[in-house]
């Protein structure tokens, strides 16, 4: 099939079900409307949050997506689905040792500050975990702010959930402290089913375990244009330079300079929370690493050093706008030039803001530019996935999840319904008519189509679209074979840090500090932090 020029009939007879593109659909407008959750992994963004309430999800629950026109309405009784007699030997591919074969999940208790219901991947893993493993899930939800402090309680109490989604802020000091299940007898890392993913679980190994098994990876954080702003100054297409293995610092600030020389008024970078911290990883080393039993703070590394100079270079000439300038306000007013921020959610709320105001020009994402002196692209690693609190009850039902989530990651049918509906560019409506709320099967259909109760013509709705190219970025950032995964650590040792590494490199980008000044004036306070957990490591 070719990507981008999908017919409706493709859609139609895909190998998927509507609930299935029902789910992808949610997602695709959850990443493109909501705000950044800077304090964990990509899928973050748009996560409903419980405001401190603590609800747990029915057997029985109408799942739909969070379009206001609610496209869609699917009863799901899970109670039912999960009724089955054993699982099979297929769906457990890539357990371990302590999985008890044919055994069904039952019952599973999940802490999170979002409904699993009503959002995509979870509302799809639902059905499958139920089908396949006999499981269903009891969703106890919490406010975001809230979370680890809550998780803390619970395991503190002796009253574990028995999963929770990975967080940034959860390795390495959640598993120094014990706070989560070493897998590695629950989960067979050398088996075909992780392959791809094995290296990746090594880099959150700890004293030679295992305690995360990410389902996936996921592009990291990226530089959103126009192309209309590229076209205006005659200047070529970062894409084409990326391409072309041309996509370096220089040609980014050679871009840079050439966009402010157009009008002083213009905007060369909005940066968005830790940018600076990614860009610094662009040279080829983590601010601050961990690796089984080592912490190690590289932040007077010459790589970091050299990084954080030429950004600094970048804020000094007035290339940097130092406030937040949200991505939904995309390139409206024809002044910046380039957006650093999570790639797909700023990518698609940029895409999103172009449709609504018939924005000339297409907007585009390519990875952070790399070190001219440094073949390789580095980019800091981003995961999905699910660990399991130190006295969960049912960890052979928290393993069947994780075994489900990895399946609805890898399985063929539901990887190329999500990549087809991405590349999809046909007519796309909402699904009720404008004039006399006509419900129409569904929000594809043929350019010019009417509504057949009144006449009235369809209203064409915005749908994330990638084209071949901008697909093939995507892919590429997730590939090892392309990219150098690094992991930085600095969200693992609580709040006090975190805000403050985020000063160190976010200040100088903004052109507010120096990165010398800052890192001298606070180094002694984050190794003090460091040192705290590595006597914790010396001592466990």
């Amino acid at each position: 099939m070719t990507y981008g020029t999908i017919e409706r009939r493709d859609l139609i007879q895909m190998r998927t079900s509507k609930k299935v593109l029902s789910a992808l659909l949610a997602a695709a407008a959850v990443i493109s409307s909501a705000a950044c959750n800077n304090g964990g992994s990509g899928r973050d963004a748009g996560r409903g949050d419980a405001a401190g309430a603590q609800t747990e999800a029915p057997a029985a629950v109408t799942t739909t997506t969070l379009d206001p026109n609610k496209e869609f309405e699917t009863e799901a009784n899970y109670d039912e689905m999960a009724n089955i007699e054993e699982v099979t030997s297929e769906n457990e591919e890539g357990a371990g040792k302590n999985y008890v074969a044919g055994q069904k999940a039952g019952e599973l208790n999940a802490l999170c500050y979002y409904e699993f219901t009503n959002v995509a991947p979870e509302n799809d893993i639902l059905k499958l975990y139920a089908e396949r493993f006999g499981g269903t899930v009891n969703v106890t939800m919490c406010n975001s702010l809230e979370y680890m402090e809550k998780l803390g309680t619970y395991i503190a109490a002796g009253d574990s959930p028995d999963l929770v989604r990975y967080e940034w802020e959860m390795i390495p000091g959640g598993i120094i402290q014990n706070r989560f299940t070493a897998l590695d007898d629950w989960l067979d890392q050398s088996s075909p089913v992780w392959s791809d993913m094995s290296s990746i679980i090594d880099s959150f190994a700890y004293k030679g375990k295992h305690y995360y098994f990410p389902q996936t990876m996921q592009a990291n954080y990226g530089l959103i244009y126009s192309t209309a702003m590229i076209e205006a100054m005659g200047a070529q297409d970062p894409m084409d330079l990326y391409f072309a293995g041309e996509w370096t610092w220089t040609e980014f600030e050679s871009l840079l300079k050439q966009w402010m020389a157009v009008s002083s008024d213009n905007i060369g970078i909005a940066m968005g929370e830790s940018s600076a911290l990614h860009f610094a990883a662009t040279a080829g080393i983590p601010a601050i690493e961990f690796s089984n039993n080592e912490i190690k703070n590289n932040m007077k590394t010459p790589q970091v050093t050299k990084t954080m100079n030429f950004i600094e270079g970048l804020a000094k000439e007035g290339y940097v706008y130092p406030e937040w300038r949200d991505p939904g306000q995309g390139f409206t007013d024809g002044k910046l030039l380039f957006y650093i921020m999570p790639i797909e959610w700023g990518l698609n709320s940029a895409m999103e803001t172009g449709f609504k105001n018939k924005l000339e020009g297409q907007v585009r994402a390519v990875p952070l530019p790399r070190d001219p002196d440094n073949s390789t692209y580095n980019i800091l690693g981003n995961t999905y996935g699910y660990l399991i609190p130190a006295g969960a009850k049912n960890v052979q039902g928290a393993v069947s999840w994780i075994l489900a989530g990895r399946i609805y990651e890898t399985d063929p049918d539901v990887v190329q319904a999500r990549r087809d509906l991405l590349m999809y560019d046909g007519a796309y409506f909402y699904p009720k008519c404008t004039k006399c709320k006509h419900q129409f099967d569904s929000e594809f259909g043929e350019e010019g189509e009417l509504c057949p109760e009144c006449n009235e013509p369809r209203k064409p709705k915005f749908k994330v679209t990638y084209d071949e190219r901008q697909m093939q970025v995507l892919d590429d950032m997730v590939d090892p074979s392309k990219f150098e995964f690094l992991f930085d650590f600095h969200r693992g040792f609580g709040t006090d840090l975190t805000t403050t590494i985020k000063q160190v490199f976010d200040d100088p980008m903004k052109g507010t500090d120096t990165y010398t000044h800052l890192l001298e004036e606070n180094y002694n306070v984050i190794e003090t932090t460091l040192d705290n957990y590595r006597a914790q490591i010396a001592e466990g």
